[in-house]
């Protein structure tokens, strides 16, 4: 996690002003479905001193930081925010950032050439929902069970050195990560676009927090379809902007990003909409699964998960 001293600082600058406005502190682990937060950053469509942005190497320390209340919102996979449910039952989603069509990979050492062969291997996996989520999937399209394999948990930022010093065979895992064991002569086994729609990434909030930095969360929202519209449209201004961030070159942002459906305003706010929405077929699908797989989720009623009204009021005139 890093950023959290300069957020210290900004607490103690606008204090000292005329007049003290709490930051809203967005966080996410580094991956192209959150990069309009860092774009908008970059090209000063967010004011630092109300919107701060913390980085994390892996998705245990964002939860952990928005359980404990360090992060008013928060980029996670659905069914990472459904399991969050179970500890913060007042979360809602307000955007959703993308699906991946492709981003989300198995990769495996040469010589491993069907879902078959993981059979008595070691596979690497992030111990969060996404990654038993994920692997579950996997091993569904393999017909093997998590009994047939080695199941190793190794945060985000340990899978390429697990990888290289012959700890797993496997790891299920995505860039910048997919790109460096690339170069490290691993090859893609299984990815998400086997499995369309069961990977989508979203925005999470408070539903108190939804309130009390309603103005905040307007500003972040106009912010980041701003921000996305550059991704869009002049790929030269915001891949080298990206690709900063992920620590990568822009030519590997050009490779991973047709694995990534980030969606626009009029995407979400279809997604958003009906009755019941499209957003909540989807996450009632997911929870299923994660019941039927023993993954421990939040309750069943779902009822107040989605939060249309943020969308909705943040005018991009």
């Amino acid at each position: 996690m890093k950023l959290f001293f300069r957020l210290g600082m900004l607490l103690l600058l606008t204090a000292c002003g005329d007049k003290y406005v709490e930051p809203l502190v967005f966080g996410a682990v580094t991956w192209p479905g959150y990069a309009p937060a860092y774009v908008a950053r970059e090209l000063g469509y967010l004011k630092e001193e109300q919107i701060h942005l913390a980085e994390f190497s892996n998705t245990t320390e964002v939860l952990r930081s928005f359980r404990n209340g360090q992060l008013q919102v928060a980029g996670l996979t659905l069914d990472e925010a459904l399991s969050l449910r179970h500890s913060v039952p007042d979360l809602q989603i307000f955007l959703m950032a993308d699906f991946s069509n492709g981003a989300d990979v198995l990769m495996v050492r040469r010589g491993i050439r069907n879902l078959s062969q993981l059979r008595g291997k070691r596979i690497g996996v992030e111990k969060t929902a996404l990654g038993a989520y994920y692997l579950t999937l996997i091993l569904r399209a393999a017909n093997l069970s998590g009994t047939d394999l080695q199941i190793v948990s190794l945060p985000l930022d340990e899978h390429v050195r697990a990888f290289d010093s012959g700890l797993v065979d496997a790891v299920v895992t995505f860039d910048p990560v997919r790109s460096k064991l690339l170069q490290q002569g691993a090859e893609m086994l299984f990815d998400s676009s086997k499995i369309p729609g069961k990977i989508v990434d979203v925005l999470v909030v408070r539903a108190a927090d939804a309130e009390t930095h309603k103005a905040q969360l307007h500003e972040f929202i106009r912010a980041w379809f701003r921000a996305l519209s550059v991704i869009q449209q002049d790929k030269a201004r915001a891949y080298p902007i990206m690709a900063r961030q992920e620590q990568v070159a822009p030519a590997q942002i050009e490779q991973t990003m047709p694995g990534i459906l980030l969606l626009d305003k009029q995407q979400n706010l279809r997604q958003f909409s009906g009755n019941p929405s499209a957003l909540l077929n989807i996450s009632m699908d997911i929870q299923r699964i994660l019941k039927e797989s023993g993954m421990t989720t939040g309750g069943d009623d779902l009822s107040q998960l989605i939060n249309p009204r943020l969308l909705g009021g943040a005018s991009l005139d």
